[in-house]
């Protein structure tokens, strides 16, 4: 087989090698446009197990690249002006000019022509052979040229950062956040050589902007962000500089990654966020994957490159997701800054749901005992006496203003919420109670006058009461969601404005906002009456005060409709009513979607607007829902989807919050609650 592999970087050396140690009398020529030792950047990090693949497919290349890791185990955070050291994280790092020597001299052993500042203009000259492979990296040529057949789908991560060396090695992977008078800053540091290590900074467009580091050149920006981190530098010490440009990362993902006889891999064809560290191990593995579909299939092309992607694409798309996970942390990390040292230490730890509570106490039992302790002491438990570990924190109280949860956990919505009482969880949210006959969803919907009287023992239950408004008069949920019940057993419907919820649901009447108030304040007074002391108001899902809430359903012209303010106006003065009449000493919660999930929906901005006026208004704690505002939403499911939406809401209005979506295990609600990402977790059965 002819081969062209167009790249030199560490994917298409890779490659090389494996094809022409697979056959020798295949023909493998690299094409690079560089000099054999141009590279940018400084280090590669390999994480601990991501050399496993490595060293089955080329065991001469393992051994000489291993021999010449810097490695180590801990990481520190440094953040507020301490450390905090985490075991357990095995790194090894090697200098990107190392990797690429040692490669291209393995490659030079087995026979591959390796031809260096020879710039490919075209493809055309190439296409004659077997196989042409574009590992030409994110700007790729081979992407461009047959973009139509690859259907990428190219973006940029907001936040700017630029690669740094620094002529010391850190002792261990280091994360250092420094506030300053223009922003936060953040860099990434790892050694890989016994004098020097990479230092990945990291900054928000405003505080590129601020500093003023948009109009600096290449050296003046190097000689002040030296300047920022001097104090970790050490005195004598300083960054270096290699084309250390800002940039904001380029976000690459390819629908196909074959057309003919041509393929593409590493970032020509997919990237990853470097905060997970994956790009090259990414990159090593599609060659191991590309090399071993070409070995099985031999004579026949199509099969083999159709196989490499079967076998590829799951598994970078997985792992693309949770860079875009860690991206999106470390670009929001300013929301953090009031954590302590230990939490904050976790929470990034634990920043994508691949690093869970139980799976961090397996690197480092100490700190995670450590963590336990600290959360258990500040959730008001009695401090452990020396003798005994503090409960994991899942099952840490909670006082919401004079009631005590005994947990963390949270059933809802149950149906037969009194079988559920003496389950383990500290709260059974029931679901909606109508506070009119008009506002039940359907007509096995309880009202609140038809509650039993509050149990004694067990769960506190949290009565949820609500409106369905246009998502009314439906036939019971069990029946299929969203069906109307027939036109003769139907009941009025009323909503924002008279639009309705789906094409097959009827037509709404505009809600008269005066005449809201009353029926919300009189079913919290039958629900005090019955002993209840938990309330919670359901302003979410599409029911009648969401509808107020979302542009989507909310097309008024009057005092009610327009803009947030206005669409407030409703929602708010239930809120302050039924605050008004709910005893003071009792916790009142907001059910709202924090995302309509849909185009035209309420933004982002917006939405912690609504949650920081239902915190002002007396709300307690906020059950941080999504979606179901119009019928066309569609989510995104995955594990604990709708966590960051609890995160957000807690983290920048200051409002403890439940969080929902795909929790499924106590080890899942320890990592949010630990992490400061909710306080409550109700738990998917």
């Amino acid at each position: 087989m002819r081969v062209n592999v167009v790249g030199a970087g560490p994917a298409g050396l890779y490659l090389a090698i494996l094809l022409k140690k697979s056959n020798r009398r295949h023909q493998v020529r690299v094409i690079e446009r560089n000099a054999p030792d141009a590279t940018f950047g400084f280090g590669v990090v390999f994480s601990e197990g991501s050399l496993d693949e490595l060293q089955r497919a080329d065991y001469e290349s393992y051994v000489a690249i291993t021999e010449s890791f810097a490695s180590w185990n801990p990481l520190d955070v440094r953040y507020r002006g301490t450390t905090t050291r985490i075991r357990g994280n095995v790194f090894s790092g090697i200098a990107r000019k190392e990797l690429l020597r040692l490669l291209q001299e393995r490659a030079d052993e087995l026979g591959v022509e390796l031809e260096f500042l020879r710039e490919v203009a075209s493809l055309e000259p190439y296409l004659e052979s077997d196989l042409v492979v574009g590992a030409d990296g994110a700007n790729s040529l081979t992407r461009r040229t047959y973009a139509e057949q690859f259907r990428p789908k190219l973006g940029a991560h907001p936040a700017k950062y630029a690669w740094f060396g620094a002529d010391l090695a850190f002792p261990v992977f280091t994360y250092i956040f420094k506030e300053t008078e223009w922003g936060v800053f953040q860099a990434h540091c790892y050694p890989f050589e016994a004098h020097g290590s990479t230092m990945v900074v990291l900054i928000s467009e405003e505080t590129w902007r601020r500093s003023g580091l948009d109009e600096m050149s290449e050296q003046e920006s190097l000689e002040f962000t030296q300047a920022v981190f001097q104090d970790e530098l050490g005195a004598g010490h300083r960054m270096l500089g290699n084309r250390s440009l800002w940039m904001n990362f380029p976000w690459i993902a390819c629908e196909s990654w074959h057309t003919g006889n041509v393929v593409i891999l590493g970032d020509a064809a997919h990237t990853a966020h470097f905060s997970i560290g994956s790009g090259t191990k990414l990159a090593l593995e599609d060659a191991i994957a590309l090399a071993r579909a070409c070995a099985r299939w031999k004579e026949n092309r199509e099969a083999a490159l159709t196989e490499f992607e079967i076998e590829r694409q799951p598994v970078v798309e997985r792992l693309q997701e949770a860079s875009r996970v860690s991206a999106d942390y470390f670009a929001s990390l300013q929301r953090y800054f009031t954590f302590e040292p230990l939490q904050f230490a976790y929470q990034l730890m634990t920043r994508t749901p691949r690093i869970t509570h139980n799976n961090l106490a397996a690197r480092d039992a100490e700190f995670v005992r450590s963590c336990e302790t600290w959360f258990w002491s500040q959730a008001g438990g009695a401090a452990p006496d020396g003798r005994l570990v503090a409960p994991p924190p899942a099952f840490a109280p909670l006082r919401l203003r004079e009631v005590d949860l005994a947990n963390r956990l949270a059933l809802a919505p149950v149906e037969d919420w009194g079988a559920h009482l003496r389950a383990g969880a500290g709260l059974v949210i029931t679901p909606l109670v109508a506070v009119s006959a008009e506002g039940r969803i359907d007509p096995t919907t309880a009202l609140a006058a038809e509650l039993p009287q509050a149990p004694s023992g067990g769960a506190e239950v949290m009565v949820s009461i609500g409106h369905a408004g246009r998502r009314g008069a439906m036939r019971p949920r069990r029946q299929g969601v969203d069906l109307p019940l027939a036109v003769p057993d139907r009941w009025p419907l009323i909503s924002a404005s008279p639009l309705p919820y789906a094409p097959w649901t009827p037509v709404p009447e505009a809600a008269d906002p005066a005449r809201l108030v009353e029926p919300f304040v009189e079913a919290a007074r039958q629900v005090r009456e019955l002993g209840y002391r938990l309330l919670e108001l359901d302003f979410s899902r599409g029911y009648l005060l969401a509808s107020f809430l979302s542009p989507l359903a909310n097309r008024r012209t009057d005092e009610y409709g327009g803009s947030l303010e206005n669409r407030l106006r409703g929602p708010l003065a239930v809120l302050a009513a039924v605050r008004a009449e709910w005893p003071a000493e009792l916790p009142l919660g907001v059910a709202y979607s924090a995302s309509d999930l849909a185009p035209g929906g309420l933004t982002a901005a917006d939405s912690l607007e609504v949650a920081r006026r239902f915190r002002a208004a007396g709300a307690d704690v906020l059950r941080v829902l999504t979606g179901q505002t119009v019928w066309e939403t569609r989510p995104e499911y995955g594990r604990t989807y709708g966590a960051a939406y609890s995160d957000r809401v807690r983290n920048e209005c200051g409002v403890p919050t439940i969080a929902f979506g795909q929790i499924t295990t106590v080890d899942e609600v320890n990592t949010l609650v630990a992490a400061g990402r909710a306080d409550i977790c109700i738990l998917d059965r």
